[in-house]
């Protein structure tokens, strides 16, 4: 590290920056609505709504590439907010584990940004989906070591000659309908 006390006032500026707005976006929403429950003794839906878009701003406090990263980690929540609203107004029926399918999605989207659009997230985020997905990403450094199974499958498909028509190699199922048998005790673990 270069100079240690600029990274570690940097590093300080940035969180009390973060928690600023974490603290006056909860405060103002707080705030919104208890000033309309002392004007308006009646409650209304459209109070909760009119406090999240003013309680919004605040993220005007973050650095302006913060805040499209924010918006990263914010979407997800407003989607799943969006999936109750709907359910709750029986506009859309109540699945089972539909979360499950909305953090597919969203994930997704994530995922779409970092192989097609890597520079619209910040390099901590990216590094860190590397690390850990880093054999799944076709734009990871590396190729990661296949075990056995996969060496396996490759050598049952290297015997077999590329088709004229598509350049594909024949793939493990149709080499089955010519009367080979994959050998399940070649894989570890079953």
């Amino acid at each position: 590290m270069e100079s240690p006390m600029r990274t570690c006032w940097n590093a300080t500026k940035g969180a009390v920056r973060s928690t600023s707005f974490l603290s006056a976006f909860v405060g103002i929403f707080q705030a919104v609505i208890c000033l309309q429950r002392k004007v308006v003794t009646r409650d209304h839906k459209l109070i909760y709504w009119f406090a999240g878009c003013i309680a919004a701003l605040s993220v005007l406090l973050e650095k302006k590439g913060r805040q499209s990263e924010l918006s990263l980690y914010v979407l997800p929540r407003a989607a799943d907010s969006f999936w109750y609203i709907l359910v709750n107004q029986h506009l859309l029926p109540d699945i089972k584990n539909a979360e499950v399918l909305l953090f597919c999605l969203c994930m997704g989207g994530i995922m779409y940004y970092l192989e097609y659009e890597p520079d619209t997230m910040a390099p901590f985020l990216r590094g860190l989906i590397r690390r850990f997905l880093a054999s799944r990403i076709s734009t990871a450094d590396p190729a990661p070591k296949l075990g056995a199974p996969y060496s396996y499958v490759n050598t049952l498909n290297s015997g077999h000659d590329l088709n004229s028509q598509d350049k594909h190699p024949k793939s493990p199922a149709s080499s089955l309908e010519s009367g080979e048998q994959l050998n399940l005790e070649a894989f570890s673990g079953l």
